[in-house]
C-alpha cells in the first residue's frame, strides 16, 4: 500500500505510537498493585496534605518536628487529590491508574506536534525512536515531570505557530500551558522557557520575519498563571533550594549516560541527518548554510544545543544531575533521528537500493522498538518492597501521629509519612528543606535522652543493628526493619 493511501487515515496512524505506550504501560501497572515510583510517596503525601486543608503552603509532617514551606509545585498534587474524592479511591491508586494514561498522553502530545511541523511519516517514526529512550520509562512513572513533559511540545508548539504570524491567541495559549508547566515542575518550565528565548534569539539575529510580540504575550502569560502559586510562596517564605551532589562523570560516564538517555538507534540517525543536512547546506549555500535553515529545524537544533551545554556545566563546578538535564533533549534528537531516516525516503525514488533499505529499516525500527518497550516494561518494578510499606502500615495502624519518627535508613521516611501520616524526620523533596535535624547525632549513637525530648523523637526505625539503649522497647519487626519506641 502506497503511503498517500496509508495517510487518509492519518487520524488512526498518528494514533498507533500513542496506544503501543498505552499498553505497554498496562503491564507493570496490572503486575504491581502499587505506583513504580519511589518519589510517588512524597508526592501522595501532599496531596493528603491538600485533601486534609485544602490550599496550603506549609508541610508539618516531613522534617519534623520543624516542617517546612511546601516548595514543590501543586498543580500535579492537586489532580492526584482531586480524582481521589472524585472516584472515592486511595490517592496511591490514582497514581497507579494514571501510569498507563500518562504513557498514551506523552506518546501521544509528542507525536501530535511532530506530525504539525513536519509530516505523519516523520512523527510515527519519532514516535517508535521514542521507545528506546529513558524517556519511555519514565514516561511510566507517575510523576509531576511525566505530566510537565506531556505538556512541553505543545507549549513549544503553539509559540512556534504565533511566531509564524498565525495569531496571538496561540501565544496566549501557549503560554497558559507554560505556566503550567511552572506550576508541575518547575525545571522542565524553565528548561522550556530557555528553549524559547535561544530560539527567539536566534531568528532574530538571522533577521527572520516573525511576529516577534508574541514573545511577550506568552511570558506574559506564563508568569500570569505561575504567580497563582509562586507569588505568595515567595511573599510568604521567600525560596529555598539546595542543589544535589552528583558524582562528576568522566568522559567515557557522559557519554554512558548520554547513549541511555537518548538511544543508541536515535543517535546514530539524528548524526546521519546532521551529516548529510550539513553537505547539502554547504553545497547549496555559498557558506552562509545558517540562511538555509527552517526555522523549525532551528528549533530542535537550538533546543539540543542548550541541554548539551547545560549537560556539560558540571565542567564548570554547577552541580546538576545530567541524565535528567539530558532527558529534555530527547524530543528533539528523535525529531532529528526520524528526519535522519527521512533522508532515506526522500531518495528512494532515484536509487531502488534507497527504497529497499527505507523498507528494511521501517521493518526493523518498529520491531526492535517494541521489543525495546517491552523489555522496559517487564523490567521495571516498583522501587518500594513490601517490607518498607509493611513498617509504614504498622505506623498507620499504632502511631498516634505526633512524635517523630528517626529512621536509620535511606529513602523510608517518604514512605512512612504518605501511608500513617507520622511525622518523619526527612521525608522526600531534600532541596526543598529548610531545617533538619542533626542525623549524624542520631546514626552515631551518641544522644542523650534530653536530645530526644528537644527533638520530640518517639520512635527509631533501624535496617542494621545498633547500640540501644534501656529506654527502647521493640514494638514492631519484620524480615527487614525494627521499630523501636522510645519510652521516657
Amino acid at each position: 500500500m502506497e503511503y498517500s493511501n496509508l495517510t487518509r487515515n492519518k487520524s488512526f496512524l498518528l494514533l498507533i505510537p500513542a496506544i503501543l505506550a498505552l499498553f505497554l504501560a498496562f503491564i507493570p501497572t496490572l503486575n504491581y498493585q502499587w505506583p513504580l515510583s519511589w518519589d510517588i510517596y512524597y508526592h501522595v503525601h501532599l496531596a493528603k496534605l491538600y485533601m486534609a486543608q485544602g490550599f496550603t503552603l506549609w508541610d508539618p509532617l516531613t522534617y519534623a518536628p520543624f516542617g517546612r514551606p511546601i516548595f514543590y509545585p501543586p498543580l500535579f498534587h492537586y489532580l492526584l487529590a482531586s480524582l481521589a474524592i472524585l472516584f472515592k479511591v486511595d490517592p496511591f491508586q490514582v497514581s497507579r491508574w494514571i501510569q498507563p494514561i500518562f504513557a498514551f498522553s506523552l506518546v501521544l502530545s509528542f507525536t501530535y506536534v511532530v506530525e504539525k511541523l513536519y509530516n505523519l511519516r516523520v512523527a510515527l517514526t519519532a514516535g517508535f525512536f521514542l521507545f528506546f529512550t529513558s524517556v519511555f520509562h519514565r514516561a511510566m512513572l507517575p510523576l509531576p515531570e511525566t505530566m510537565a513533559l506531556i505538556l512541553f511540545p505543545l507549549a513549544i508548539y503553539l509559540y512556534y505557530r504565533a511566531l509564524e504570524g498565525d495569531g496571538l491567541k496561540f501565544a496566549v495559549s501557549g503560554g497558559i500551558l507554560s505556566g503550567m508547566m511552572m506550576l508541575t515542575h518547575d525545571l522542565t518550565g524553565l528548561v522550556m522557557l530557555g528553549v524559547v528565548l535561544l530560539f527567539t534569539l536566534a531568528l532574530k539575529l538571522r533577521r527572520d520575519n516573525m511576529e516577534y510580540r508574541s514573545l511577550w504575550v506568552f511570558l506574559g502569560f506564563t508568569l500570569l498563571v505561575a504567580a497563582l502559586w509562586w507569588l505568595p510562596l515567595l511573599m510568604a517564605y521567600g525560596f529555598t533550594f539546595h542543589n544535589p551532589q552528583p558524582r562528576l562523570p568522566g568522559v567515557l560516564d557522559y557519554i554512558f549516560i548520554l547513549v541511555k538517555t537518548l538511544g543508541l538507534p536515535a543517535l546514530i540517525f539524528a548524526i546521519l541527518w546532521i551529516v548529510i543536512g550539513f553537505k547539502e547546506l554547504e553545497k547549496d549555500s555559498n557558506g552562509k548554510w545558517y540562511k538555509k535553515l527552517s526555522p523549525k529545524n532551528i528549533l530542535i537544533g537550538v533546543w539540543v544545543l542548550f541541554l548539551l551545554i547545560v549537560s556539560n556545566a558540571y565542567l564548570l563546578g554547577f552541580s546538576i544531575l545530567i541524565d535528567r538535564i539530558l532527558n529534555f533533549a530527547v524530543f528533539p534528537v528523535v525529531i532529528m533521528a526520524s528526519l535522519g531516516m527521512e533522508y532515506i525516503y526522500s531518495v528512494k525514488s532515484k536509487k531502488s537500493v534507497y527504497h529497499n533499505a527505507y523498507k528494511v529499516l521501517i521493518v526493523l525500527l518498529i520491531a526492535s522498538s517494541v521489543c525495546s518497550g517491552l523489555f522496559c516494561a517487564l523490567s521495571v518494578k516498583p522501587m518500594v518492597h513490601d517490607s518498607q510499606r509493611d513498617v509504614a502500615q504498622w505506623f498507620a495502624a499504632h502511631g498516634d501521629g505526633k512524635g517523630v519518627v528517626m529512621s536509620l535508613t535511606e529513602g523510608l521516611d517518604p514512605v512512612i509519612v504518605s501511608i500513617s501520616r507520622q511525622p518523619v524526620s526527612t521525608g522526600g523533596y531534600q532541596p526543598g528543606m529548610v531545617k533538619s535535624l542533626d542525623r549524624n547525632l542520631y546514626y552515631s549513637g551518641a544522644y542523650s535522652p534530653e536530645d530526644l525530648k528537644r527533638d520530640n523523637i518517639e520512635y527509631f526505625v533501624e535496617q542494621s543493628p545498633i547500640p540501644h539503649p534501656s529506654y527502647f522497647t521493640m514494638v514492631y519487626q519484620n524480615k527487614d526493619y525494627k521499630v523501636w519506641r522510645v519510652d521516657i
